[in-house]
Formats: structure tokens, C-alpha cells, sequence
């Protein structure tokens, strides 16, 4: 069993219950529980921004499943709600992604393990620091507590608070 991070994302629909959903979705897969959430968070878009504001959630979960596996999991479970994949960055009903799985590295054609963007996006480190601030990125060295503060220092307006789903 490992310990993965999941970011939630979604801007259509009534997204909280998505989300609460879809988490118990996730907790549903073979060999696999949820075993925290972090607040709920709601942001601007990235990229076009004529669209609804999104809410932005993370959960960790351990499961046997390999990467893939886990990969077409939340892919099929994205689909049940309606996912849609016409515009990059567009509005959706619900993303999943897989942020983290321990320290480990994944460099395939479909998954690259950690996110290639997390330690950019406050919207991932902020509910990943509800959950795990110490969390370290194998690559890069730092905390994600440590990144976070690196965007807020570098300008980045930090997340209103966040509530519960």
C-alpha cells in the first residue's frame, strides 16, 4: 500500500458534491481507502478565463493500485461525471489528478509522477499543505510548506480560507 495525493478540481455543476462523491468513488476502487481531505478551496481559473471560478480540494488515499491503474480509475470515475476534454484548461465538471505517490517518480507517455506543475499552482499546495506540508518533492527538494511560502513571497495573493466538504 502507498500514500497518493489527489488534487480534485471543477468549476460546473454543483462541484461540492461532486467532489464528495467522487470521493467516495475513489474510496470504493479495489484495494484502495481515503484516508484524509483537505478544506475546500475556491479559485480564479488558469487559462481562459471566461469561465465560472473553480473549487479545489486534495484528498490522500492508500492503495495497492498501480499508477495506471489508479490513472484509468479516476479517468473512468471523471467520465461518470460528465467530464468533457474539448479545451485545454476549459471548464469541467470534475478533474482528478494524480499529484504524488510517496516519493516516488513516474516518467510515462500517460502519467509523469510528481505533477509537473504542482509546485507551481498555490490551488495544489495549499490543500496538499492541510494534509502533508512536509511532503517532500523528490526532485526538487523542497517542502511543500516551503514552496508554498515561495509563491506568496514572490507575489502570489494567498487562497481565502478554506471550508469543509
Amino acid at each position: 500500500m502507498k500514500t497518493v495525493y489527489i488534487a480534485f478540481g471543477g468549476n460546473l455543476g454543483n462541484v461540492r458534491d461532486h467532489f464528495i462523491s467522487a470521493r467516495s468513488d475513489i474510496d470504493d476502487l479495489p484495494d484502495t481507502s481515503v484516508s484524509a481531505s483537505s478544506l475546500l478551496y475556491r479559485t480564479s481559473p488558469v487559462g481562459p478565463q471566461d469561465q465560472p471560478d473553480y473549487h479545489n480540494a486534495l484528498i490522500s488515499i492508500n492503495t495497492g493500485l498501480t499508477p495506471l491503474a489508479l490513472l484509468d480509475a479516476l479517468q473512468a470515475i471523471e467520465n461518470s461525471y460528465g467530464r468533457l476534454r474539448k479545451e485545454h484548461w476549459g471548464a469541467r465538471t470534475l478533474d482528478l489528478d494524480i499529484i504524488a505517490i510517496e516519493s516516488e517518480t513516474v516518467d510515462l507517455p500517460r502519467l509523469t509522477i510528481p505533477h509537473a506543475y504542482m509546485f507551481e499552482r498555490q490551488f495544489v499546495l495549499r490543500p496538499l499543505c492541510d494534509l502533508a506540508p512536509n511532503w517532500q518533492h523528490p526532485q526538487l527538494g523542497e517542502t511543500a510548506a516551503v514552496r508554498l511560502g515561495k509563491l506568496i513571497a514572490a507575489g502570489e495573493t494567498p487562497l481565502p480560507e478554506g471550508g469543509t466538504w
